[in-house]
């Protein structure tokens, strides 16, 4: 992870200057703007390609996966030294910005989001980068929490009685991210109508990697109509008891039926009943799906038994932590 060579440590000695560019990549790791979520070392090699393993990150608070790919050095100059930077770009891809060949070369400027996970010393007339010439620059946020997915965009459905999604685009969770030790901390929630006398409930499937985690179906909302919207609210964490192994634990709740509504907002604080309020979780032995092999989609699920018009749900907003 990041860290700058002593004099005498590297090719050069160049190498060991503390650049304000390398205090920029680090203030911005720290803060989790961008900044490495997991993997992303760089191998030299026999050439000008080096290696980089699969990792994952942030960039500009958005999580990327990055598959394992070799990055291009340019032409060394036949005179002077340059310092290249590799990095993941604001779209998630790996990228090299040259730097230029000078007597004392200093980094190149970055492209806005860039997340900087190496810095490469290239000499004059250099034809291979060995590990020497490369400074791990990657800042890594290990430890806990870290918002690694947030939506507030509002998502409306109603007149369906097919599975819907509740995210608007499904969280990926990049392979080697989310392995053994780790939790994924979920919270969303958001307010649903009943407004006909027909009979409704709500299904809910949480799924890991296209398998199901969980799944019930709520008490029926009632035969009674009512304009007024209930509150839902969702929270689960999931443990990675092992690579390949993910259990559950959460919390489920879904306003009454009906209600009569407040002064402002939604719900009804004067009723003690709710539709639904439990604990749920994954079966004991958890789930198996292996999380360092391919990325995973972790996605919520809210099935309405009847279609109409007048039945809808809204997600206010969902987040994933990585704890």
């Amino acid at each position: 992870m990041w860290t700058i060579p002593d004099k005498g440590e590297g090719d050069s000695n160049i190498q060991s200057v503390l650049f304000q560019e390398y205090l920029d990549v680090l203030a911005e790791g720290i803060n989790g703007k961008n900044c490495v979520l997991s993997g992303l070392a760089i191998t030299g090699g026999a050439d000008m390609t080096p290696a980089v393993a699969k990792g994952a990150v942030l960039s500009n608070g958005i999580m990327y996966a990055v598959a394992a790919a070799d990055v291009t050095i340019g032409t060394a100059d036949g005179t002077n030294p340059r310092i290249d930077l590799v990095v993941v770009n604001s779209s998630g891809a790996l990228a090299v910005r040259a730097g230029t060949a000078a007597a004392n070369p200093k980094p190149p400027a970055r492209s806005s989001n860039d997340v900087v996970i190496g810095a490469v010393y290239v000499p004059a007339s250099d034809t291979s980068i060995g590990a020497s010439q490369i400074t791990d620059l990657r800042v890594m946020r290990e430890m806990g929490p870290t918002l690694i997915f947030a939506e507030t965009t509002q998502k409306t459905q109603a007149n369906t009685a097919s599975a819907v999604s509740v995210f608007t685009s499904a969280p990926v969770i990049p392979n080697g991210l989310f392995l053994a030790g780790r939790v994924l901390r979920v919270r969303m929630g958001g307010n649903v109508l009943h407004n006909s006398t027909t009979a409704m409930t709500i299904t809910l499937i949480i799924s890991y990697g296209g398998t199901t985690i969980f799944q019930d179906v709520s008490a029926s909302y009632g035969t009674t109509a009512d304009a007024d919207r209930t509150a839902w609210y969702l929270e689960f964490d999931l443990i990675a008891a092992a690579n390949a192994t993910q259990r559950m634990v959460g919390k489920w709740f879904n306003g009454p039926a009906t209600i009569t509504a407040p002064t402002t907002g939604i719900g009804d604080i004067s009723v003690d009943e709710v539709l639904g309020i439990a604990g749920i979780t994954s079966a004991t032995g958890g789930i198996s799906v292996d999380s360092d092999t391919a990325n995973r989609t972790l996605d919520v699920t809210f099935t309405m038994s009847a279609a109409s018009a007048s039945h809808e749900w809204t997600k206010d907003y969902a987040t994933v932590e990585l704890l």
